[in-house]
């Protein structure tokens, strides 16, 4: 017979008392997740016995070390959004008396989850997910990747996810929900300005069509001879923050600024309500603080097309600053 559709499923966020050991969707201060689709899974390298034996086929098998990993995406909203980014690779301010808070996060210098050495919030979540009624528990998941996007003028974002180790939760929980608070297609806007720490932005540009930016830490779930198969912690390697967009080709200046290699700070800014970010209550804003174009790409296309250039640019670490910046308006307290 059919099974359930995956709107009776749901995503359980829990952060870890003890990094990687994993906590289930009942424990205290778990919060469900309003996600569009998921695809964690189990990945395990089986070891297959090539014995000679009189035979031409492998002739056993045995299980290997394991991970975890796969994506969740979500439409952005602040109430929740700020929980993963507590588990990926930055550095965390947070600041307000009240709601709303503001949090910013900046890329850390962390090598892995092990440590909460440079810089790093060595924080780690148990993800639990419902499937059909049937509960499966990630425990030690990191962000590893995370790309934000405006798809059909909504701001999404889909973040991959890896994990040390998987585990039967022993309850679902119970889940409650509240009312989205989603960033619509009049709340975007895209700035552009001299490469600084703290760039100059003057008024929003109208050029821009669509916008994706993308940070990857290249993180690699570790495994040591422990009497366990599942991965010791993750480690991280080179950081690295692009966006791409299409431009309105209006003139030769950004063309120009390409050939150069002039150094150039984009914001995406994404404010609910039409109030500025530092007035709003919710509100989303990403900083390339300094980057340089990596492709900007003209061409006439077709007789009824719109003449544009495909652009996309890469982050550079900056003297005294930070490369990129996320920072976000939010009422929820994460201590």
């Amino acid at each position: 017979m059919p099974a359930g559709l995956g709107g009776s499923g749901y995503l359980a966020f829990t952060f870890e008392t003890a990094l990687g050991t994993y906590l289930p969707p009942t424990t205290a201060g778990t919060v469900f997740i309003p996600i569009l689709s998921e695809s964690l899974h189990y990945v395990e390298d089986h070891y297959y016995s090539e014995q000679i034996r009189q035979s031409t086929i492998d002739s056993d098998a045995k299980s290997g070390y394991y991970h975890v990993e796969g994506d969740v995406v979500l439409e952005v909203d602040t109430n929740f959004l700020p929980y993963l980014m507590y588990c990926s690779r930055h550095s965390i301010t947070k600041t307000g008396v009240a709601d709303p808070w503001t949090y910013d996060f900046v890329p850390s210098q962390a090598g892995s989850t092990s440590t909460a050495a440079s810089g790093a919030v060595a924080r780690t979540a148990s993800l639990s997910v419902i499937r059909n009624g049937i509960g499966f528990g990630y425990g030690g998941c990191i962000v590893n990747t995370i790309e934000f996007t405006i798809d059909n003028g909504v701001l999404r974002a889909s973040l991959g996810i890896l994990g040390t180790s998987e585990q039967q939760p022993g309850g679902n929980g119970t889940p409650s929900w509240q009312t989205p608070e989603l960033f619509g297609a009049d709340a975007h806007s895209v700035y552009v300005a001299a490469s600084g720490t703290a760039p100059t932005f003057g008024a929003a540009s109208t050029d821009f069509n669509g916008f994706t930016a993308n940070i990857n830490y290249n993180a690699a779930a570790q495994n040591r001879i422990v009497a366990n198969r599942a991965a010791s912690y993750v480690s991280y390697g080179k950081t690295e923050a692009t966006y791409s967009t299409e431009l309105d080709f209006l003139s030769r200046t950004e063309y120009d600024n390409f050939k150069a290699l002039t150094q150039r700070a984009v914001r995406l800014e994404s404010v609910r309500g039409g109030a500025t970010f530092a007035l709003a209550t919710e509100a989303f804003q990403l900083t390339f603080n300094r980057s340089a174009y990596e492709t900007y790409e003209i061409g006439l296309g077709g007789i009824a097309d719109l003449i544009m250039a495909s652009v996309t640019g890469h982050a550079l670490g900056i003297a005294g600053g930070n490369p990129y910046q996320i920072s976000m308006k939010s009422a929820v307290t994460i201590t």
